[in-house]
């Protein structure tokens, strides 16, 4: 992160009344039950949030230590400290945040979380609906039961560890930026951040990520060009491509690698830089 307080460019709130904030809070999320720790009187609580289209980051620091009560959501949420400690209860779980580590919580995760006075951190929050839809895409199977997270889980899978590479970066880049944001790079951003949170933490579909999938034929790959090239001046999503060709995404981008040599993607940036609309 830089020097400068990172989103401050979408301020929340900034306030030391606490119940100002819970409602603050309740707005983007679900309110929660906010208490400072006892003899504190420096609660001053900054939030910043920045929603993109499916996908949102919020800043959270509160000036003293607090204990914080969050309900069930319609959101997953991975949270991502950047100084200070705090620890988490969930369930019969509890783990430790720190700089560093990140935690995963599913939508009907309610938890407790107590935080030092010096913690800060960014959360990542995207709705489970939406998460689904981008995993039926992805893996052309339907998802009938509940996208269940495993609970405060650490992964080390290469995916999660990209994604922790390239939050900071973005974080970095939206702090320093003035919306509107152009549509092409918002669905980019989203499909990008989607991926790798899919497929490097562990859920009750993780299964379907790590299974061999079947190539698709060469007029299934032609049909996705035939799209890209009659809709390259607007955003185009996984489900979209998925929708044309009648496979999974997986499937696409394994035959366009292997048929052309990129990724369907790939394909989209070419033709809008030859357009001149990239």
């Amino acid at each position: 992160m830089n020097s400068s307080t990172p989103l401050d460019n979408f301020p929340l709130i900034r306030s030391r009344d606490i119940e100002e904030v819970c409602e603050a809070i309740a707005r983007i999320y679900a309110k929660p039950v906010l208490v400072p720790a006892a003899g504190s009187e420096t609660f001053n609580a900054a939030l910043n949030n920045c929603r993109l289209q499916h996908v949102e980051f919020t800043y959270c620091a509160y000036g003293t230590a607090v204990g914080v009560e969050f309900p069930e959501t319609g959101f997953v949420s991975e949270l991502l400290p950047i100084r200070g400690a705090g620890e988490v209860v969930c369930g019969k779980t509890s783990a430790t945040l720190t700089a560093g580590y990140s935690l995963v919580f599913s939508s009907n995760a309610a938890h407790h979380v107590n935080y030092s006075a010096d913690y800060e951190h960014i959360v990542l929050r995207i709705s489970v609906r939406t998460l689904a839809r981008k995993l039926e895409a992805m893996t052309g199977k339907a998802i009938s039961e509940p996208l269940q997270f495993a609970p405060l889980q650490r992964s080390t899978h290469p995916a999660a560890q990209m994604l922790r590479q390239y939050f900071p970066l973005l974080i970095q880049t939206l702090t320093r930026a003035r919306p509107p944001f152009p549509d092409w790079w918002v669905t980019q951003t989203e499909q990008l951040l989607m991926t790798l949170f899919l497929c490097g933490h562990r859920h009750s579909y993780s299964h379907l990520l790590e299974r061999d999938v079947a190539d698709a034929a060469p007029r299934e790959v032609r049909l996705v060009e035939e799209y890209i090239e009659a809709n390259a001046n607007r955003a185009i999503t996984l489900e979209d491509l998925a929708d044309v060709s009648g496979v999974s995404a997986f499937s696409l981008f394994r035959s366009f690698k292997k048929i052309r040599g990129y990724s369907p993607m790939e394909f989209l940036r070419r033709v809008q830089s030859r357009r001149g609309t990239l």
